[in-house]
């Protein structure tokens, strides 16, 4: 068999061998070739001598794999040179396979592409027959570092739980909100680093930001006003709207364990039907609730009505969340002021705890809460639904690979597969 064919497909330098006919061995998995090296050059690394002489010989097999199909297994039967000058033996190099590896420099450039795909590292190492220490040992070494996307004209800040380290529970990641893709991730979203991370940003970059989204958490405010001042915070109405309907559901469970029998319609209505107490009344379905004990038909909207008005406290709630639910986007900023200022009012005047705490908390944000309501020259909706989303494909990543420890590793992968390693259509 001719192995120039063969050995340029592998990314190898034919010159390098010895041309001659000889028949593939077949495995259970592929072939194994083998190839004698030729030398050509005679020249002593070490004193630039060329009076050398064929010392040994050593065999070592090379990993030419191109898919977990076929394993296929390059048999060199390398040359070991002695110089007469000084006396050092040494080997010449090979083109197309490094000093010391057992892996081909294509099979190589290979495994470099699957690290901006979604393949686990596992997974990759199965495709090409090496062992994961080893694909970690190559990603280490090929991925130095990925550098950060530049800062967009619409910042989304948001986080994750990435372990159980303090330095490093909760990462910070920056979003791109156009784009749709990962500007950087921080080891953590507590404000020392936060302030290490955009204090060493220039001016320059500071002023490219010009809207930031984030959830309603202190340090995410602190940084937008210190580092971007001109830039609008806007705080995302998920999160908002969150904050009322876990102190809503709370209180359905505790109006319906102390003032419901439990034999009661409203009791079993108010417990299997949670979803419709925290959702847009027009929601609420069409039909009627059969009480299986009793065989008694209540329509839904009536059950619904009938149970929030058991409590004061749940139906000023409930009142509430419908308010902002239905709220126009056609606000003018000052009418969105206004209208979260009321908001939060009915809920600090109301004699429990739990509401008054959420009407705290909108009235601290209410100048963010208010840029999220009131409507944008270009009627575009900033959410941090861009980070969700992609919060959800960065947690698919981490447990597909049962966990990260290494935070550079973490963060260099989810770099090269959800910014990098995009197509152009999905850039588009």
């Amino acid at each position: 068999m001719d192995y120039n064919t063969l050995l340029l497909r592998l990314g190898l330098a034919p010159v390098n061998f010895v041309n001659k006919l000889n028949e593939p061995i077949q495995t259970a998995t592929g072939f194994i070739y083998e190839v004698e090296q030729v030398v050509k050059d005679r020249t002593c690394p070490n004193c630039q001598g060329i009076n050398s002489y064929i010392n040994s010989y050593r065999v070592i097999e090379i990993n030419c794999s191109e898919s977990h199909l076929i394993t296929d297994t390059l048999r060199v039967k390398k040359v070991r040179l002695k110089c007469r000058d000084c006396h050092k033996t040494f080997t010449p190099k090979l083109s197309g396979i490094e000093p010391h590896h057992k892996t081909s420099n294509q099979t190589l450039q290979m495994i470099y592409r699957e690290f901006t795909s979604k393949l686990t590292f596992t997974q990759i190492a199965d495709k090409y027959g090496l062992s994961t220490a080893r694909i970690l040992q190559i990603f280490d070494d090929q991925i130095k570092y990925v550098p950060p996307r530049p800062l967009p004209e619409v910042l989304c800040l948001d986080e994750i739980r990435f372990s159980k380290n303090i330095d490093q529970k909760f990462v910070c990641i920056l979003y791109d909100f156009h784009r749709s893709e990962v500007v950087d991730i921080l080891r953590n979203r507590q404000m020392p680093y936060l302030r290490e991370y955009f204090g060493n940003l220039s001016l320059n970059e500071r002023k490219t930001p010009k809207i930031i989204i984030s959830d309603m958490y202190d340090a995410y405010s602190s940084v937008a006003s210190t580092y971007f001042p001109k830039a609008i915070h806007i705080v995302d109405l998920f999160h908002v709207i969150r904050l009322l309907t876990t102190a809503l559901n709370t209180l359905r469970v505790r109006v319906m364990n102390q003032k419901t029998d439990k034999h009661s319609p409203n009791y079993n209505f108010m417990k299997t039907n949670w979803k419709y107490y925290l959702c847009r009344n027009s929601k609420i379905p069409d039909r009627f609730y059969t009480h299986q004990k009793t065989g008694e038909a209540f329509h839904y909207d009536e059950l619904v009505l009938r149970t929030i008005k058991l409590d004061q406290s749940l139906w000023t709630a409930y009142n509430s969340l419908q308010d902002l639910l239905r709220y126009e986007r056609q606000f003018t900023f000052d009418e969105a002021l206004a209208f979260i200022h009321r908001i939060s009012q009915n809920l600090i005047n109301s004699n429990v705890e739990l509401l008054q705490a959420v009407g705290r908390s909108y009235h601290k944000w209410r100048v963010e809460i208010s840029s999220a309501l009131s409507h944008t020259q270009n009627n575009i909706r900033y959410t941090n639904a861009v980070a969700e989303s992609i919060n959800n494909q960065i947690k698919t990543i981490t447990k597909s690979a049962y966990g990260f420890r290494n935070f550079e590793r973490f963060r260099k992968r989810v770099l090269l597969i959800q910014t990098y390693g995009k197509s152009p259509k999905e850039k588009a």
